[in-house]
């Protein structure tokens, strides 16, 4: 996008321009505002509608170059002053000091109309013509504007101006470049003392006296004061803190992942007490927006977090889905999920909600899955398992069941990522968190075709309808697939066969037929379930058994047998050849070496052809 359509962002984080919109009732002041703040006077006539208005880089304290768009009031204008919200990086909404019917609109019209837009950027809202309001009826902004601002969050302040006297049109102050000086920092101290007495104690001031004074730095306009410090400390414009300044491990192989340590779950304990006022052992819609209050949005709101854990009958985040009971290494099934997928989100949410301990220390990096193969051990407690098959062979439903939610028969196609997430058995005393990640039919090959994305499971499954043969079939092609992946580049995992509806009559042969799938890929037998009638057969179980012994249940397929064989091949040619002279032997050892690859090439190729 151009300078002109949205934000340019440097990258550290910090925008190198600004889009403005000002938007508001006819007749509010907004063509004067704009025409004062880029004359730095009040001119006696202008437009309707101002044209684009630029301000130099050097206008303002951040060395931000701005461009205000002046916006028409007609109501056959509205399509235009929509797609003019929809590329704002801040929006100025205004009323009239002297017509209080502006104001009711303000809250009953134009703030709705922004979130109905989906406009997520600040909003300021300023009341102009503060010269010609009525002396005999004063307001107080603070009580007229506090529950509006309670209501709506997204305004970033409210301030009244006059554009004729030049009050509060522009402000500027001056960054924490440079300190304070003692006489200041006494002042700073008397004034906070005086309205906040706990605001200030011996060492200088406290949190409570940090608050109040950006609380008065915020009421009285003083908005670039709070933005320095916001990003001394890391945050962005969008009060998000910045990737680059979490001390997330940044060099990991593909097969690591990142799991939360003891001492952030010890943490999230904490939290969780806290935040369940009532005791009842799950989190209620209000607890859970108390405890994310401090955060830019709940992370559970959306996907791939949102219904992706146990909850209540009522809808409410249960203490056993937000933390393990036992006082062991065990976790908030989300926050392990989170950790998972985005350890930046993680660990910043983590510090969202008051995480005061060491971030460098909030996440640990799991050993190589290839290492823990080869040592016959894993370290992790968080494992992933692919979800493979067909449309309606019942991976939902699994998914579903695995969260305690009641089986549907009405079939409801996935398209998006899913993802479900709970505690299953104990390693060494600890226990463990399984997540399930269906991947759909249809984003199998491009899943596939990712030579790394193998790499981030631990364990996969190939759900199949046992009563329908083309369900088997299928199952059995993406069976051959995923370990033929696994065998070129590596990252082989251990597989699972899931016959699901075992409550439907199976067609003819069909169990002689997965058993035979399975002997011949080397996996174990079928495990046979039934979601409709709740007989899982300890499959939740067995999946993570078949994670924790990561080095048995890899499937083989012809294709990696005669790698295997050729390469033994050279090997044991090589040895034999160890008697005879070392250049008779290197010549021997790469004429069999090419000849082996030549066949094995040769082999590959056909079988590929076969395959298509």
């Amino acid at each position: 996008m151009s300078g002109d359509s949205a934000a340019e962002t440097t990258v550290s984080g910090h925008r190198s321009s600004a889009r403005v919109v000002v938007v508001g009732d006819h007749a509010t002041g907004k063509s004067s505002l704009i025409a004062t703040v880029a004359s730095d006077s009040f001119p006696e006539t202008v437009p309707p509608v101002l044209p684009i208005t630029r301000l130099p880089a050097d206008y303002f304290p951040d060395g931000i170059p701005v461009t205000i768009i002046d916006t028409p009031s007609s109501l056959e204008d509205k399509p235009k002053v929509e797609e003019e919200l929809k590329l704002a990086d801040a929006v100025v909404l205004t009323y009239a000091c002297d017509q209080p019917e502006t104001l009711t609109r303000v809250q009953t019209y134009w703030l709705p109309e922004i979130r109905r837009l989906k406009v997520k950027v600040p909003v300021i809202v300023v009341g102009c013509m503060l010269d010609l309001r009525d002396e005999h009826y004063p307001i107080n902004l603070e009580l007229e504007m506090g529950p509006i601002m309670q209501q709506f969050r997204e305004i970033e302040t409210c301030l009244e101006c006059s554009a004729v006297n030049l009050v509060q049109v522009c402000h500027y102050i001056r960054c924490f470049s440079v300190p304070l000086q003692p006489s200041e920092i006494v002042d700073v101290k008397r004034v906070v003392q005086e309205k906040v007495p706990e605001g200030v104690n011996y060492l200088g001031i406290t949190l409570e006296g940090f608050l109040f004074l950006h609380a008065l730095f915020i009421e009285k306009g003083r908005l670039e004061t709070t933005w320095t410090v916001l990003r001394e400390f890391g945050y962005n414009d969008d009060v998000e803190l910045q990737k680059e300044n979490l001390p997330v491990p940044s060099k990991k192989a593909p097969d690591q992942s990142v799991e939360l340590t003891r001492e952030a779950v010890d943490f999230l304990k904490e939290i969780f007490r806290l935040f369940d006022s009532n005791h009842d052992g799950a989190l209620q819609d209000s607890e859970l927006d108390e405890l994310f209050s401090t955060a830019p949005e709940s992370p559970w709101n959306d996907a791939p977090y949102k219904d992706s854990a146990e909850m209540t009958e009522l809808g409410d985040l249960k203490l056993s889905a937000f933390l393990s009971q036992v006082l062991t290494l065990s976790s908030w099934w989300q926050w392990d999920l989170m950790t998972l997928l985005d350890p930046y989100q993680s660990l910043a949410y983590l510090i969202y909600l008051g995480y005061n301990g060491d971030p460098a220390r909030a996440l640990r990096v799991t050993r190589k899955r290839s290492l823990d193969v080869k040592k016959k051990h894993t370290d992790r407690h968080v494992f992933q398992c692919f979800v493979f098959g067909t449309k309606n062979a019942g991976k939902s439903a699994l998914l579903s069941s695995f969260v305690g939610r009641p089986f549907q028969n009405k079939y409801n196609l996935t398209t998006n990522q899913c993802y479900t997430v709970n505690t299953v058995g104990q390693l060494r005393g600890v226990k463990t968190t399984l997540v399930l990640h269906e991947i759909q039919e249809d984003d199998f090959r491009e899943c596939i075709s990712n030579k790394e994305s193998l790499a981030a499971c631990n364990v996969a499954v190939f759900v199949y309808d046992s009563s329908s043969e083309y369900s088997l079939k299928r199952a059995s092609e993406l069976l051959t697939c995923v370990a033929r992946q696994g065998e070129d580049t590596g990252y082989g995992v251990p597989c699972l066969f899931i016959a699901a509806k075992d409550d439907l009559h199976p067609y003819p042969m069909a169990i002689r037929d997965s058993e035979m799938i399975c002997q011949a890929m080397k996996i174990d037998a079928p495990i046979r379930i039934s979601v409709k009638e709740k007989r899982m057969n300890d499959v939740f179980h067995r999946i993570v058994n078949a994670a924790e012994h990561c080095h048995l249940g890899i499937p083989e397929t012809e294709y990696g047998r005669n790698k295997k064989h050729f390469q033994r091949l050279v090997n044991h040619s090589l040895i034999l050849a160890s008697g005879i002279p070392i250049y008779t032997c290197i010549s021997i050892g790469a004429a069999i070496a090419v000849v082996a690859m030549a066949a094995y090439r040769a082999y590959a190729r056909r079988n590929s052809n076969t395959a298509k």
